[in-house]
Formats: structure tokens, sequence, C-alpha cells
């Protein structure tokens, strides 16, 4: 199979809206408006794990989707002090059950636990981490999927060159980046 027959495997998916490849000036332009992000909203110090792993694959596909398509099984937030230790992360919801009554978490919110405890460092980072694929993979001539969820000014780039409506609130975009078989 080759990007043509993926997209149009990705377009089947009822929770995928729309699938574009990513590629030339206008892909350097998102690349360089995700790279540049390098603090949170919180104004913590921000590393991007997940473009890493994106642009170590040959092909990127910008989707549009619901947030019902590829629901992370794992974290895709932490929290890493100086020392790299993980104080931090998002809980998905299937794992909550696992962290809700640990009396040693502070949570900032309803979904992000966090362990003072564990901090050996004040240096803290947050780390966005990609996420694994399993909607496409090596019977589609997929090889090491990752999605990355970009961040809201590359979202907004992303919609305008594309044409999705920016009042969406239902249709997130993400990049998949793969390489071919």
């Amino acid at each position: 199979m080759g990007l043509e027959d993926v997209l149009r495997k990705l377009g089947a998916e009822k929770s995928i809206k729309a699938a574009f490849p990513l590629d030339g000036e206008f892909y350097n332009e998102v690349i360089g408006e995700e790279g540049g992000i390098t603090e949170s909203s919180f104004g913590m110090p921000l590393v991007n794990r997940a473009l890493e792993e994106v642009l170590k694959r040959k092909i990127a596909v910008c989707l549009f989707c619901e947030s019902t398509f590829e629901t992370p099984t794992d974290h895709v937030m932490v929290l890493e002090d100086g020392c790299g230790n993980i104080i931090g992360h998002d809980v998905p919801a299937h794992m909550m059950d696992d962290f809700r009554d640990d009396p040693e978490i502070l949570w900032l919110c309803e979904d992000f636990a966090v362990y003072p405890h564990k901090a050996e460092s004040h240096d803290v980072l947050m780390v966005m981490l990609p996420q694994n694929v399993k909607s496409v993979g090596e019977n589609e001539g997929v090889m090491d999927p990752v999605l990355l969820y970009p961040a809201t000014t590359t979202d907004i780039m992303l919609r305008k060159h594309f044409g999705i409506p920016m009042n969406d609130p239902k249709i997130a975009s993400a990049i998949l980046a793969f390489n071919l078989v």
C-alpha cells in the first residue's frame, strides 16, 4: 500500500473527518510552529518528545478527528524533575481507578496526578509524549506510526490551511507520522 491507500483507510474511520498529507513548505512551517513552543501554558519549560518522534518518520499526515479516535492507552503528558524522575502525569479515563485513591497524589485537575515527594530537583519540565497508533499498521503498509496532538497555535494553522472550521470543538487536529513498509 502507498500513501493514498493509507489516506483512504484513515478517511473510512468514523471518528476521522478529514485526512491530508503534510509535506513541502507548509509541513516545514507546521514543524517550525510546533517546535517553537518551548513553554507550557503554565510557564513551565516544555519538551516535545512527540514532535521528536514525528520528525524521525518519513511521512506525515494531518488528521481532523473526534475525541474517540485513538483514545490514549498510556500517558501522553508527564512532568519530569531535573534528575529525570517522573513526578506527574495525565491519567487516561480507563486508568483512573488505579490512581483515584492514592493518598500520595496531588491532583492538579481531575485527570492530572502529581507526586511531589518523588522530586529530587526543583527543575521541572512538562514532556509531551508520542501516542501509539492502532488504527493503521503493517497490514496497511505502515511502520512505526505515532500520533501528536499539536499546540493550539499549530491547530489554528492547520485548520486555516485545510479549511476546517475554527469553532468546532468536537474536532481536533492531529499529526500522524509513519514510514511505509
